[in-house]
């Protein structure tokens, strides 16, 4: 896994990835999510979120400006997707 982007908000409260790794089935390099908030110790991570680099840095820029915690990342994601 590379981090191919990385934004950290409130003094690292919020850390926002983007990362690319190669799916071991299909041998396609794919970018996934992460989104960690310290202050509440928690995580999301969605692997194989796309195999856009740019939909994956999309993403992961609408996280940062709304401010978003891991426990509506995948909402978010499901409505992102299906748009």
């Amino acid at each position: 896994m590379s981090i191919i982007y990385n934004e950290c908000l409130g003094n690292t409260k919020l850390i926002y990835s983007a990362f690319a790794e190669e799916n071991k089935e299909t041998s396609i390099n794919t970018y996934g999510i992460s989104v960690k908030d310290n202050n509440k110790n928690s995580e999301v991570i969605l692997r194989n979120f796309t195999t856009v680099k740019e939909n994956a840095i999309d993403f992961i820029e609408i996280l940062i400006r709304n401010s978003v915690s891991p426990d509506f990342v995948k909402e978010i994601a499901e409505d992102y997707l299906l748009a």
